[in-house]
Formats: C-alpha cells, structure tokens, sequence
C-alpha cells in the first residue's frame, strides 16, 4: 500500500518537474546563462544592462555590445525587434569574457593583450571585440530605440 502511494505522488509530481526543467534551461559548464536589457539593431544588441542568474561564477561582463545568434525561431523573434528595447536570455561562453595579457597594478595596467592571430602593428578589426550571445529568448520591452 505505501509503494502505491508512494509511486502515486512520484508520477502527480513528474509533470511539475518536467515544467521547471523546461523553464530553465540547462547551461554548459563552459558558459553562463545571462538577461541583457538593451536595444536591438539588426542582430545586435547595444546593452544598457546585463544580469547573470548565477553570480558566483565570478566572471565580471563588462561587454556593451553583444551579436545575438539562436535558433531560427528565435532568430525571427529578434528580428522583429529591429529598433526596439528588447530583454534577451541567453547563453555566453566563458572563454570569450577571458580578456588576454596579464594585468598589473591591479588590472589598470595590462602587458600583452592582442588577439591571437593578430599581426604587430596592425588596428584590430573590430568583429574580434563582440561577444556572441547565444539567444534563448527575446522579449520586447516596449518603446524604440532613438538615436
């Protein structure tokens, strides 16, 4: 009798589970799962806010801009919100928050720091500096962007 009951609760308590798993989604260990508030301009985004929903991973995201990437649905989302305020859910790998060189005087000072590949003396394009998001979500903020 108490096995009945107990697989009783087990299969009423399967469809809760399965819904919050599907509400979170399940982030690699290579990346971090962020919101970024800000304005979307074809697929990128200028962001006036960026938040981690796990801040102990210690990374700091002091990027402004980010290219948005996704699905195609999600893409068609983003697309829609050309020129508007937009709140975005997505996913960032860790290695592309990783600034190179190595820092002294407290970071203020950094010795090394070119992007691999890059040749001396040349101006570095400025595609390498843009973090790609990988778009789980988009949802409109109301309001456009005015430049």
């Amino acid at each position: 009798m108490l096995a009945r009951l107990a697989l009783a609760a087990l299969l009423a308590t399967a469809p809760l589970a399965a819904q919050q798993e599907q509400e979170k989604p399940k982030v690699p260990k290579d990346s971090l799962l962020v919101v970024v508030t800000g304005c979307i301009k074809g697929r990128i985004i200028r962001a006036a806010d960026v938040r981690q929903t796990d801040t102990t991973s210690g990374y700091n995201i002091r990027n402004s801009t980010f290219r948005l990437e996704g699905k195609k649905d999600v893409k068609k989302q983003i697309e829609g919100l050309n020129e508007q305020r937009a709140e975005v859910t997505g996913l960032i790998k860790k290695s592309s928050l990783i600034e190179p060189g190595v820092k002294f005087k407290g970071g203020r000072v950094v010795v090394g720091g070119t992007s691999p590949g890059a040749t001396p003396g040349t101006i570095p394009s400025p595609a390498e500096n843009v973090v790609v998001l990988d778009a789980i979500s988009a949802v409109a903020l109301g309001g456009s962007c005015g430049g």
